[in-house]
């Protein structure tokens, strides 16, 4: 039997189209076994007729009538003590009642019809009413247990998942603040000596402004997306440093519509600049961009001048980079992985997608 409705489902919707096909067949299958049963005990075929037609389909009303009446007062499909008592006193009842049925049935036939077993005619049939009842009933509770417990545990997904869209949320939002105080405080730091240069900064900035609002509330977006809000971010540091800053792209042209998550370069673009910034105050630093398609792995880098500190835990830092750590966690897990490592003189920061870069 196949119930696809837990038991405050009965109560509200009625029963699921599930219940009534598994209610139907399962009952036209004993019917038909319990027509043979009848003709091979009474040895003949016109009373077994006859008791089949009367006694399966009252069965299969009183079935239909009790789940009925439990659908409608559990609020849960999980099977009480109580709801099994009460399920065993039913069926003693409703065997005790098909079995007089049946005696009433069969004492219509004329003496010697029917040939009949030395025991009583009522006992016999209350102990087989008795017994197929006992086993819906114990089918039925278990189906709508385990239905219950499933229907619990996609809700407590469903509640897990809404947790961790609400954190990538405030995760996402942090960015935006992050990054408007720093390029406003560049901004101010340029109005006093070079307000030229702190005007076209300002312009800089409301045109990456309006890129992002245009694609507020993206999860993820195509890495020439993320290219254009990158080299937008990297025009306002242009202006900042001048000729002292330069950076190059290595793109991979299968690369570029490839799905990835939203913010993504712009972070590890951030982090290169900042650090490479702080590498002795050097007259000249560069950082490179390169992506990378392999077989079915997305590889982005983005490498700036400089040493790297004492290991620490990125995904529990504050910065830019713990940002992104947990937000790759939540948006790709098991699917990703996020190095910083020395290579020579350099950092180099790598993002790896594997298989489909959509979000899970």
């Amino acid at each position: 039997m196949v119930l696809e409705s837990t038991g405050a489902e009965f109560g509200r919707k009625g029963f699921a189209p599930g219940f009534w096909r598994a209610q139907v067949m399962g009952w036209l299958v004993l019917a038909t076994m319990g027509y043979g049963i009848r003709v091979a005990v009474f040895d003949n075929a016109a009373a077994a007729f006859w008791l089949t037609l009367g006694m399966d389909p009252l069965a299969f009303l009183l079935t239909s009538s009790c789940a009925a009446l439990y659908g409608r007062r559990s609020s849960r499909a999980n099977a009480s003590l109580l709801a099994l008592a009460c399920a065993a006193l039913l069926c003693l009842a409703a065997s005790a009642l098909l079995a007089a049925i049946a005696w009433v049935i069969h004492g219509r036939f004329p003496a010697g019809t029917i040939w009949t077993l030395p025991a009583d005619q009522f006992r016999f049939s209350f102990i087989y009413y008795m017994g197929v009842l006992s086993i819906w009933t114990l089918v039925y509770f278990g189906v709508a247990s385990e239905l219950a417990a499933r229907t619990e545990r996609m809700s407590k997904m469903k509640a897990e998942s809404r947790a961790l869209r609400l954190e990538l949320e405030h995760l996402q939002l942090q960015i935006a603040p992050h990054f408007l105080f720093n390029a406003l405080n560049t901004i101010v730091a340029e109005v006093a000596e070079r307000p030229g240069i702190a005007e076209e900064m300002t312009r800089r900035l409301a045109g990456y402004l309006r890129y992002s609002l245009d694609r507020h509330g993206q999860g993820v977006c195509s890495l020439a997306q993320e290219l254009e809000a990158a080299e937008a971010y990297i025009r306002i540091q242009a202006l900042r440093f001048d000729t002292q800053f330069e950076y190059r792209c290595q793109i991979d042209p299968a690369s570029l519509d490839r799905q990835i998550l939203h913010m993504t370069l712009q972070g590890l673009v951030e982090n290169a600049i900042k650090h490479g910034v702080r590498t002795g105050q050097r007259d000249h630093f560069l950082i490179n961009i390169r992506t990378q398609c392999r077989h079915d792995e997305l590889v982005v880098q983005v490498d700036n001048p400089g040493r790297l500190q004492a290991p620490y835990d990125l995904a529990q830092g504050e910065g830019g980079l713990g940002n992104l750590c947990r937000r790759l966690a939540l948006r790709y897990p098991g699917r990703h992985a996020f190095s910083l490592t020395q290579r020579g003189e350099r950092t180099v920061a790598e993002v790896r997608f594997r298989g489909s870069s959509e979000p899970l």
